[in-house]
């Protein structure tokens, strides 16, 4: 193994550079690789021990493996909620 080198930032007596992460909670919505919905569900087949590996999108009815994957933070997922729940055929899940 060989030496490690010291960060340029440490050699000009900086402060270390802040990472783009993004501040705050952040999630994760699937969403579908062909027509971007993220109207995706897992389809249950095999046995109940095994993880399922089998997507299908509600939208265009794209069924497979290969599941995107969308980071947001809190106000952006709040935001997609928003417009999830003002999508017209969205059914109310609030038990009125």
């Amino acid at each position: 193994m060989g030496k490690l080198k010291t960060p340029d930032w440490i050699l000009k007596g900086e402060k270390k550079p802040s990472e783009k992460k993004k501040q705050g909670k952040t999630y994760r919505v699937k969403k579908c690789p062909k027509c971007g919905s993220t109207e995706v569900s897992i389809v249950l087949v095999g046995e109940e021990e095994k993880k399922p590996e089998n997507w299908e999108c509600k939208s265009c009815k794209w069924r497979g493996r290969d599941i995107e994957e969308k980071e947001m933070s809190e106000d952006e997922f709040l935001e997609h909620l928003e417009k999830m729940e003002n999508r017209p055929g969205v059914a109310d899940s609030g038990g009125k």
